[in-house]
């Protein structure tokens, strides 16, 4: 599993314990913030981008494909 993969997991769980939860946890007399939903989200989409990069991998950018346009014929 690659670190990206392990941070989105951690980051899916957050929204899970948000969504079910609410926004703080109280531990004895420690209380915890969670960060706001929206913010987490976010962090989700960036690294959902972030795996599809990773996936694509190299064999992607190796067979980029691109013509040369030509503005005047002569």
């Amino acid at each position: 599993m690659s670190s990206t993969q392990a941070r989105l997991d951690r980051y899916l769980e957050a929204e899970a314990r948000i969504l079910t939860a609410g926004f703080s946890v109280q531990y004895d007399v420690r209380r915890r913030q969670e960060a706001e939903l929206s913010e987490i989200r976010k962090a989700i989409a960036e690294l959902k981008a972030e795996l599809a990069a990773e996936s694509a991998g190299s064999s992607s950018r190796s067979s980029l494909r691109y013509r040369t346009a030509v503005f005047c014929r002569g």
